[in-house]
């Protein structure tokens, strides 16, 4: 007989042979067997719903409906980046311009009054409304598309600092897509623009020019 079924109540001799320390009608009729058989197989079924369970814990714990830190690997703050870069060119670029929201998501060097004021929030939003004074409208226009990619790290260059640089696309039915790289830095605890730069024709065949444009724009 496997050892394993043995009851806790019994023993093998010398021989082998298992001898019942149990009850006489429990050697005399096998319930000793029978008992060990079914309480082994009761270990077993919970040995296997156990490990199911764990299974199921597992799984559900690198799925993503875990919590916020398992669901995602840290980006490196990539993805802050590229919104705070559309919001930024939509501000822009989508017509009325919005200096307030500009003024908002640049560094204080980067405002235009910076020169004259030190880059004042009042002064860079007054800076702005002058420049857009004159716009014009997008009326009768197909609207403005703003896309952002092509997020990295980006090296100092002689006047701004190391941060992240992206690429930001403008496209509308009917006219040629225009290209922008921008830098952006954290400042008071956010992510803000820092440099900006058109691309120009020169990229026109460069699929990713964001590093040497920022590096030697101004």
């Amino acid at each position: 007989m496997d050892e394993r079924l043995a009851t806790p109540g019994s023993e093998r001799d010398r021989r082998g042979i298992l001898t019942p320390t149990g009850t006489a009608a429990e050697a005399g009729t096998g319930c000793g067997r029978s008992s060990a058989i079914s309480r082994t197989r009761r270990q077993l079924a919970a040995a296997a719903a156990t490990a199911a369970a764990i299974s199921v814990l597992c799984a559900c714990g690198s799925s993503g409906h875990g919590t916020a830190a398992e669901e995602s690997p840290a980006d490196d703050g990539r993805q802050a980046v590229a919104a705070v870069a559309k919001r930024y060119m939509e501000a822009w670029m989508v017509k009325p311009a919005r200096p307030k929201e500009m003024c908002e998501l640049e560094t204080t060097s980067a405002r235009p009054n910076y020169s004259k004021d030190g880059g004042s929030a009042e002064g860079c939003v007054s800076t702005y409304e002058g420049y857009f004074k004159d716009q014009d409208t997008d009326s009768g226009r197909p609207p403005l598309t703003v896309s952002v990619d092509n997020v990295q790290d980006v090296v100092a260059s002689r006047t701004h600092p190391a941060g992240k640089g992206v690429l930001a696309t403008l496209r509308r039915d009917g006219e040629e897509p225009s290209r922008y790289a921008l830098r952006l830095v954290q400042e008071g605890g956010s992510w803000r623009v820092e440099q900006n730069s058109d691309v120009g024709s020169r990229y026109r065949n460069t699929a990713d020019p964001v590093a040497d444009v920022l590096l030697h724009a101004k």
